[in-house]
Protein backbone atom coordinates (compact mmCIF):
# COMPACT_ATOMS: atom_id res chain seq x y z
CA UNK A 1 0.00 0.00 0.00
CA UNK A 2 1.39 3.32 -0.79
CA UNK A 3 2.58 6.24 1.74
CA UNK A 4 0.35 8.76 2.49
CA UNK A 5 2.01 12.25 2.93
CA UNK A 6 -0.13 15.19 3.93
CA UNK A 7 0.98 18.06 3.08
CA UNK A 8 2.71 20.85 4.96
CA UNK A 9 -0.19 23.38 4.77
CA UNK A 10 -2.82 21.42 5.67
CA UNK A 11 -0.55 20.55 9.30
CA UNK A 12 -0.17 23.89 10.10
CA UNK A 13 -4.15 24.39 9.35
CA UNK A 14 -4.88 21.81 11.70
CA UNK A 15 -2.82 22.97 14.37
CA UNK A 16 -4.36 26.68 14.56
CA UNK A 17 -8.00 25.14 14.77
CA UNK A 18 -6.58 22.99 17.77
CA UNK A 19 -4.85 25.92 19.55
CA UNK A 20 -8.38 28.00 18.99
CA UNK A 21 -10.35 25.26 20.58
CA UNK A 22 -8.04 25.18 23.43
CA UNK A 23 -8.02 29.04 23.77
CA UNK A 24 -11.93 29.14 23.36
CA UNK A 25 -12.45 26.52 26.24
CA UNK A 26 -10.24 28.17 28.84
CA UNK A 27 -12.28 31.30 28.00
CA UNK A 28 -15.34 29.68 28.70
CA UNK A 29 -13.72 27.97 31.87
CA UNK A 30 -12.66 31.30 33.65
CA UNK A 31 -16.31 32.80 32.75
CA UNK A 32 -17.58 29.95 34.32
CA UNK A 33 -15.40 30.01 37.52
CA UNK A 34 -16.29 34.01 37.69
CA UNK A 35 -20.09 33.08 37.61
CA UNK A 36 -19.82 30.75 40.52
CA UNK A 37 -17.75 33.00 42.44
CA UNK A 38 -20.93 35.93 41.70
CA UNK A 39 -23.63 33.49 42.43
CA UNK A 40 -22.30 31.59 45.64
CA UNK A 41 -21.93 33.36 48.83
CA UNK A 42 -17.94 33.59 50.02
CA UNK A 43 -16.96 31.84 53.22
CA UNK A 44 -16.58 29.05 55.20
CA UNK A 45 -19.35 26.33 55.28
CA UNK A 46 -20.62 24.73 59.02
CA UNK A 47 -22.87 22.42 59.92
CA UNK A 48 -25.71 23.60 61.38
CA UNK A 49 -26.12 20.83 64.17
CA UNK A 50 -22.40 22.06 64.77
CA UNK A 51 -23.57 25.33 66.12
CA UNK A 52 -25.58 26.28 69.10
CA UNK A 53 -28.27 29.03 67.93
CA UNK A 54 -29.98 31.23 70.33
CA UNK A 55 -32.89 34.14 69.99
CA UNK A 56 -33.05 37.60 71.66
CA UNK A 57 -35.85 38.29 73.43
CA UNK A 58 -37.55 41.42 75.16
CA UNK A 59 -38.95 41.57 78.51
CA UNK A 60 -38.09 40.56 81.82
CA UNK A 61 -34.38 39.69 82.87
CA UNK A 62 -33.66 38.22 85.97
CA UNK A 63 -29.66 38.33 86.62
CA UNK A 64 -28.43 35.87 88.38
CA UNK A 65 -25.09 35.13 89.62
CA UNK A 66 -24.10 31.51 89.34
CA UNK A 67 -21.48 29.56 90.83
CA UNK A 68 -20.25 25.91 91.58
CA UNK A 69 -20.00 24.51 95.43
CA UNK A 70 -20.76 21.76 97.65
CA UNK A 71 -23.18 21.01 100.52
CA UNK A 72 -21.54 21.45 104.07
CA UNK A 73 -22.91 21.11 107.44
CA UNK A 74 -23.96 23.66 109.64
CA UNK A 75 -22.41 22.19 112.33
CA UNK A 76 -19.96 19.01 112.99
CA UNK A 77 -19.74 16.52 115.68
CA UNK A 78 -16.06 15.07 116.44
CA UNK A 79 -16.25 11.55 118.05
CA UNK A 80 -14.28 10.44 121.12
CA UNK A 81 -13.41 7.89 122.85
CA UNK A 82 -14.79 8.31 126.27
CA UNK A 83 -12.85 5.52 127.95
CA UNK A 84 -8.69 4.26 126.82
CA UNK A 85 -8.55 1.14 125.09
CA UNK A 86 -7.14 -0.30 122.11
CA UNK A 87 -9.31 -0.53 118.80
CA UNK A 88 -10.54 -3.77 117.88
CA UNK A 89 -12.55 -3.15 114.69
CA UNK A 90 -12.97 -0.20 112.64
CA UNK A 91 -16.75 -0.28 111.15
CA UNK A 92 -17.51 2.41 109.38
CA UNK A 93 -15.79 4.35 106.53
CA UNK A 94 -16.00 7.85 105.12
CA UNK A 95 -19.71 8.35 103.64
CA UNK A 96 -21.20 6.00 105.61
CA UNK A 97 -24.59 6.92 106.57
CA UNK A 98 -25.21 6.17 110.43
CA UNK A 99 -27.59 6.46 113.10
CA UNK A 100 -27.69 7.94 116.17
CA UNK A 101 -26.99 4.28 117.83
CA UNK A 102 -24.55 3.05 114.63
CA UNK A 103 -20.85 1.95 116.80
CA UNK A 104 -18.44 3.60 114.90
CA UNK A 105 -15.33 1.54 116.66
CA UNK A 106 -14.95 -1.45 119.23
CA UNK A 107 -12.13 -1.01 121.60
CA UNK A 108 -10.63 -3.85 123.93
CA UNK A 109 -9.95 -2.99 127.59
CA UNK A 110 -9.19 -5.39 130.32
CA UNK A 111 -9.08 -3.52 133.08
CA UNK A 112 -12.44 -2.26 132.60
CA UNK A 113 -13.75 -5.48 132.61
CA UNK A 114 -12.36 -6.44 135.82
CA UNK A 115 -13.50 -3.19 137.01
CA UNK A 116 -16.86 -4.69 136.28
CA UNK A 117 -16.68 -8.02 138.07
CA UNK A 118 -15.01 -6.05 141.21
CA UNK A 119 -17.69 -3.52 141.48
CA UNK A 120 -20.62 -6.54 141.00
CA UNK A 121 -18.86 -8.32 143.79
CA UNK A 122 -18.72 -5.03 146.23
CA UNK A 123 -22.65 -4.48 145.11
CA UNK A 124 -23.30 -7.84 146.33
CA UNK A 125 -21.53 -8.00 149.68
CA UNK A 126 -22.96 -4.66 150.39
CA UNK A 127 -26.43 -5.71 149.42
CA UNK A 128 -25.95 -9.42 151.83
CA UNK A 129 -24.76 -6.88 154.89
CA UNK A 130 -27.32 -4.80 154.76
CA UNK A 131 -29.92 -7.08 154.99
CA UNK A 132 -27.69 -9.46 157.96
CA UNK A 133 -27.82 -5.78 159.29
CA UNK A 134 -31.55 -4.94 159.26
CA UNK A 135 -32.15 -8.72 160.36
CA UNK A 136 -30.61 -8.06 163.73
CA UNK A 137 -31.80 -4.69 164.32
CA UNK A 138 -35.37 -6.02 164.00
CA UNK A 139 -34.54 -8.54 166.43
CA UNK A 140 -33.27 -6.16 168.99
CA UNK A 141 -36.67 -4.05 168.02
CA UNK A 142 -38.63 -6.68 168.55
CA UNK A 143 -36.49 -7.80 172.05
CA UNK A 144 -36.80 -4.34 173.70
CA UNK A 145 -40.50 -4.57 172.15
CA UNK A 146 -41.10 -7.61 174.46
CA UNK A 147 -39.47 -6.11 177.47
CA UNK A 148 -41.81 -3.06 177.63
CA UNK A 149 -44.39 -5.65 177.83
CA UNK A 150 -43.28 -7.15 180.69
CA UNK A 151 -42.29 -4.27 182.25
CA UNK A 152 -46.17 -3.07 181.83
CA UNK A 153 -47.53 -5.89 183.14
CA UNK A 154 -44.77 -5.91 186.06
CA UNK A 155 -46.71 -2.01 186.74
CA UNK A 156 -49.98 -3.04 186.30
CA UNK A 157 -50.00 -6.17 188.76
CA UNK A 158 -47.83 -3.71 191.08
CA UNK A 159 -50.54 -1.24 190.75
CA UNK A 160 -53.77 -3.79 191.23
CA UNK A 161 -51.24 -5.17 194.47
CA UNK A 162 -50.90 -1.84 196.14
CA UNK A 163 -55.03 -0.53 195.71
CA UNK A 164 -55.67 -3.79 197.26
CA UNK A 165 -53.01 -3.43 200.14
CA UNK A 166 -54.55 0.24 200.58
CA UNK A 167 -57.87 -1.35 202.65
CA UNK A 168 -55.94 -3.87 204.13
CA UNK A 169 -53.37 -1.67 205.78
CA UNK A 170 -56.12 0.65 206.81
CA UNK A 171 -57.98 -1.91 208.99
CA UNK A 172 -54.45 -3.00 210.21
CA UNK A 173 -54.51 -6.56 208.11
CA UNK A 174 -51.74 -5.76 206.30
CA UNK A 175 -48.86 -4.12 207.91
CA UNK A 176 -47.78 -0.43 207.20
CA UNK A 177 -44.42 -1.60 205.82
CA UNK A 178 -45.28 -3.99 203.79
CA UNK A 179 -47.47 -1.81 202.13
CA UNK A 180 -44.93 0.93 201.70
CA UNK A 181 -43.16 -1.86 199.83
CA UNK A 182 -45.97 -2.61 197.81
CA UNK A 183 -46.37 1.13 196.61
CA UNK A 184 -42.54 1.02 196.23
CA UNK A 185 -42.78 -2.05 193.81
CA UNK A 186 -45.18 -0.53 191.82
CA UNK A 187 -43.59 3.02 191.22
CA UNK A 188 -40.08 0.73 190.35
CA UNK A 189 -42.49 -0.95 187.53
CA UNK A 190 -43.97 2.15 186.19
CA UNK A 191 -40.58 3.84 186.04
CA UNK A 192 -39.10 0.47 184.32
CA UNK A 193 -41.82 0.77 181.82
CA UNK A 194 -40.71 4.65 180.98
CA UNK A 195 -37.22 3.30 180.65
CA UNK A 196 -38.19 0.47 178.15
CA UNK A 197 -39.91 3.05 176.19
CA UNK A 198 -37.34 5.78 175.48
CA UNK A 199 -34.66 2.69 174.73
CA UNK A 200 -37.21 1.24 172.30
CA UNK A 201 -36.86 5.32 170.93
CA UNK A 202 -33.45 5.50 170.93
CA UNK A 203 -33.43 2.33 169.55
CA UNK A 204 -35.15 3.50 166.85
CA UNK A 205 -33.76 6.50 166.22
CA UNK A 206 -30.28 4.49 166.24
CA UNK A 207 -31.89 1.66 163.55
CA UNK A 208 -32.76 4.53 161.30
CA UNK A 209 -29.32 5.91 161.40
CA UNK A 210 -27.63 2.79 160.51
CA UNK A 211 -29.78 1.33 157.94
CA UNK A 212 -29.29 5.15 156.12
CA UNK A 213 -25.56 4.48 156.08
CA UNK A 214 -25.55 1.09 154.87
CA UNK A 215 -28.20 2.26 152.32
CA UNK A 216 -25.32 5.02 151.73
CA UNK A 217 -22.76 2.57 151.10
CA UNK A 218 -25.07 0.99 148.87
CA UNK A 219 -25.92 3.43 146.92
CA UNK A 220 -22.13 4.02 146.56
CA UNK A 221 -21.41 0.62 145.05
CA UNK A 222 -24.52 0.76 142.47
CA UNK A 223 -22.82 3.94 141.42
CA UNK A 224 -19.26 2.26 140.99
CA UNK A 225 -21.19 -0.42 139.23
CA UNK A 226 -23.13 1.89 137.01
CA UNK A 227 -20.20 3.51 136.25
CA UNK A 228 -18.23 0.27 135.30
CA UNK A 229 -20.97 -0.91 133.32
CA UNK A 230 -20.59 2.45 131.17
CA UNK A 231 -17.32 2.14 131.15
CA UNK A 232 -17.08 -1.48 129.36
CA UNK A 233 -20.02 -0.39 127.18
CA UNK A 234 -18.27 3.04 126.26
CA UNK A 235 -15.71 0.30 124.71
CA UNK A 236 -18.23 0.25 121.59
CA UNK A 237 -17.86 3.93 120.49
CA UNK A 238 -21.37 4.94 119.53
CA UNK A 239 -22.56 7.98 116.90
CA UNK A 240 -24.51 9.97 119.19
CA UNK A 241 -26.10 11.77 116.12
CA UNK A 242 -27.52 10.73 112.88
CA UNK A 243 -25.58 12.06 110.12
CA UNK A 244 -22.83 11.25 107.49
CA UNK A 245 -19.55 9.97 108.56
CA UNK A 246 -17.14 12.81 107.15
CA UNK A 247 -13.59 11.12 108.58
CA UNK A 248 -12.08 8.20 110.72
CA UNK A 249 -9.04 8.53 112.60
CA UNK A 250 -8.89 5.58 114.64
CA UNK A 251 -7.14 3.02 113.31
CA UNK A 252 -6.91 -0.92 113.86
CA UNK A 253 -4.09 -2.04 116.35
CA UNK A 254 -4.36 1.87 117.60
CA UNK A 255 -4.19 2.39 121.27
CA UNK A 256 -6.69 5.49 122.44
CA UNK A 257 -5.91 7.44 125.23
CA UNK A 258 -9.16 9.12 127.01
CA UNK A 259 -10.79 11.98 124.31
CA UNK A 260 -8.96 10.66 121.95
CA UNK A 261 -10.15 11.34 118.27
CA UNK A 262 -12.42 8.37 116.91
CA UNK A 263 -14.47 10.17 113.56
CA UNK A 264 -15.73 13.66 112.68
CA UNK A 265 -19.72 12.95 111.88
CA UNK A 266 -21.94 15.32 109.68
CA UNK A 267 -24.85 16.40 110.53
CA UNK A 268 -28.21 15.39 107.29
CA UNK A 269 -30.51 17.38 109.41
CA UNK A 270 -28.80 20.98 109.05
CA UNK A 271 -27.24 21.69 105.55
CA UNK A 272 -26.10 24.61 103.82
CA UNK A 273 -24.88 25.01 100.50
CA UNK A 274 -21.44 26.65 100.38
CA UNK A 275 -20.84 28.21 96.67
CA UNK A 276 -17.49 29.52 95.42
CA UNK A 277 -18.34 32.82 93.23
CA UNK A 278 -16.11 34.83 90.96
CA UNK A 279 -15.03 37.93 92.15
CA UNK A 280 -16.10 39.93 89.84
CA UNK A 281 -20.00 38.65 90.66
CA UNK A 282 -19.53 38.58 94.54
CA UNK A 283 -19.93 42.28 95.11
CA UNK A 284 -23.62 42.20 93.81
CA UNK A 285 -24.78 39.44 96.24
CA UNK A 286 -26.03 40.35 99.46
CA UNK A 287 -27.21 38.44 102.38
CA UNK A 288 -31.35 37.78 102.04
CA UNK A 289 -30.99 37.28 98.40
CA UNK A 290 -32.90 34.47 96.97
CA UNK A 291 -30.87 31.02 95.75
CA UNK A 292 -31.47 28.30 94.05
CA UNK A 293 -29.48 25.17 94.25
CA UNK A 294 -29.26 22.23 91.67
CA UNK A 295 -28.16 19.26 92.63
CA UNK A 296 -27.47 17.54 89.23
CA UNK A 297 -26.56 18.91 86.06
CA UNK A 298 -29.86 18.32 84.34
CA UNK A 299 -31.70 20.32 87.11
CA UNK A 300 -33.90 17.83 88.22
CA UNK A 301 -33.98 18.55 92.09
CA UNK A 302 -33.66 22.02 92.75
CA UNK A 303 -33.59 23.46 96.73
CA UNK A 304 -34.82 27.08 97.14
CA UNK A 305 -32.53 28.64 99.86
CA UNK A 306 -31.47 32.17 101.56
CA UNK A 307 -27.84 33.80 101.41
CA UNK A 308 -26.95 34.09 104.90
CA UNK A 309 -23.47 35.16 104.24
CA UNK A 310 -20.72 36.68 102.00
CA UNK A 311 -17.47 36.15 102.46
CA UNK A 312 -15.31 39.94 102.87
CA UNK A 313 -12.34 38.12 101.55
CA UNK A 314 -11.12 36.08 98.10
CA UNK A 315 -9.67 32.60 99.31
CA UNK A 316 -8.64 30.56 96.78
CA UNK A 317 -9.39 32.61 93.80
CA UNK A 318 -13.18 32.70 94.30
CA UNK A 319 -15.67 34.30 97.15
CA UNK A 320 -17.60 31.96 99.85
CA UNK A 321 -21.23 32.65 99.63
CA UNK A 322 -23.16 30.21 102.12
CA UNK A 323 -27.22 29.76 101.62
CA UNK A 324 -29.15 28.38 104.02
CA UNK A 325 -31.54 25.48 103.53
CA UNK A 326 -34.99 24.14 104.25
CA UNK A 327 -34.84 21.42 107.13
CA UNK A 328 -36.83 19.20 104.53
CA UNK A 329 -34.31 17.82 101.49
CA UNK A 330 -34.48 15.58 98.99
CA UNK A 331 -33.31 12.04 99.34
CA UNK A 332 -29.73 11.48 98.52
CA UNK A 333 -28.80 15.01 99.95
CA UNK A 334 -25.79 14.74 101.98
CA UNK A 335 -22.61 16.39 102.95
CA UNK A 336 -20.36 16.86 100.45
CA UNK A 337 -22.22 16.57 97.84
CA UNK A 338 -21.07 19.11 94.91
CA UNK A 339 -23.98 21.50 93.45
CA UNK A 340 -24.81 24.21 91.42
CA UNK A 341 -26.14 27.75 92.49
CA UNK A 342 -28.64 30.35 91.07
CA UNK A 343 -28.42 33.54 92.86
CA UNK A 344 -31.29 35.82 92.44
CA UNK A 345 -29.55 39.62 92.41
CA UNK A 346 -31.84 41.83 90.59
CA UNK A 347 -34.40 42.12 87.38
CA UNK A 348 -34.69 44.41 85.11
CA UNK A 349 -38.25 45.11 84.23
CA UNK A 350 -38.56 45.97 80.06
CA UNK A 351 -34.46 44.89 78.37
CA UNK A 352 -33.25 42.73 75.20
CA UNK A 353 -31.29 39.91 76.47
CA UNK A 354 -29.91 36.38 74.66
CA UNK A 355 -28.16 33.42 75.70
CA UNK A 356 -24.55 34.17 76.99
CA UNK A 357 -21.94 33.56 73.98
CA UNK A 358 -18.77 32.29 74.27
CA UNK A 359 -16.47 34.93 75.31
CA UNK A 360 -19.06 37.58 75.94
CA UNK A 361 -18.60 39.80 78.82
CA UNK A 362 -20.35 42.32 80.83
CA UNK A 363 -20.44 45.85 80.11
CA UNK A 364 -18.27 45.40 76.62
CA UNK A 365 -18.80 45.14 73.03
CA UNK A 366 -18.02 41.94 70.70
CA UNK A 367 -18.60 40.64 67.63
CA UNK A 368 -21.15 37.93 66.68
CA UNK A 369 -22.81 36.52 63.76
CA UNK A 370 -26.56 37.16 63.00
CA UNK A 371 -28.15 34.75 61.22
CA UNK A 372 -30.08 35.84 57.91
CA UNK A 373 -31.47 34.53 54.03
CA UNK A 374 -33.70 32.07 56.34
CA UNK A 375 -31.00 31.22 58.91
CA UNK A 376 -28.81 29.58 56.07
CA UNK A 377 -26.14 32.37 56.13
CA UNK A 378 -24.72 34.47 59.23
CA UNK A 379 -23.13 37.33 59.27
CA UNK A 380 -20.63 39.45 61.37
CA UNK A 381 -22.63 42.30 63.35
CA UNK A 382 -20.95 44.52 66.69
CA UNK A 383 -23.20 44.22 69.43
CA UNK A 384 -22.99 46.01 73.09
CA UNK A 385 -23.71 43.65 76.12
CA UNK A 386 -25.03 45.21 79.63
CA UNK A 387 -24.94 43.03 82.73
CA UNK A 388 -24.92 39.99 82.52
CA UNK A 389 -26.89 36.72 84.22
CA UNK A 390 -26.35 33.30 84.71
CA UNK A 391 -26.30 31.63 81.35
CA UNK A 392 -27.90 34.98 79.65
CA UNK A 393 -26.53 38.78 79.00
CA UNK A 394 -28.37 42.05 78.27
CA UNK A 395 -28.12 42.96 74.95
CA UNK A 396 -27.85 47.37 74.47
CA UNK A 397 -27.44 47.84 71.42
CA UNK A 398 -26.84 45.89 67.84
CA UNK A 399 -29.64 43.38 67.80
CA UNK A 400 -33.81 43.31 68.02
CA UNK A 401 -36.50 41.05 69.34
CA UNK A 402 -36.23 37.71 67.34
CA UNK A 403 -32.50 38.61 65.84
CA UNK A 404 -30.95 34.82 66.08
CA UNK A 405 -27.80 34.67 66.52
CA UNK A 406 -24.36 31.97 67.20
CA UNK A 407 -23.36 31.54 70.73
CA UNK A 408 -21.40 28.99 70.23
CA UNK A 409 -17.47 29.17 69.61
CA UNK A 410 -16.86 31.11 66.19
CA UNK A 411 -13.42 30.94 66.71
CA UNK A 412 -12.78 28.51 63.80
CA UNK A 413 -13.97 31.86 61.11
CA UNK A 414 -13.45 35.45 62.85
CA UNK A 415 -12.99 37.54 60.16
CA UNK A 416 -14.92 36.27 57.83
CA UNK A 417 -17.42 38.30 55.96
CA UNK A 418 -20.06 35.72 55.69
CA UNK A 419 -20.24 32.34 56.47
CA UNK A 420 -22.63 29.23 55.28
CA UNK A 421 -24.87 26.94 56.89
CA UNK A 422 -25.54 23.90 55.86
Amino acid sequence: MPDFQIPERVQRRVLRQRRATLAALAVLGLALVAALVVILPSGPSVARDSLVIAQVRQGRFLVRVQAPGVLRPRGERFVTASVPGVVARVLVRPGDVVTRSSVLVRLVNPHLRSALIAAQSDLADAKATRASLAATLDNTRLTLAAERATARAAAEAAALRAQAERGLAAEHVVAQLDYRKTILEAATAREQVALTQQRIAAFARNQAAQLAAQQARLAAFQAALAEAQANVASLAVGAGEAGVVQSVAAQPGQTLALGGAVAKIASLADLKAALDVAPSEAGEVASGQSASIRLNDQGESRITGIVTRVSPAVEHGSVRVDVKLPTHLPPGTRPDLAVLGDIDVTTIANTLSVARPVDARPDSAAIVYRLVDGGHKAIPVRVRFGTTSANAIQVLAGLHAGDRIIVSDTGSFVGKPMIRIR
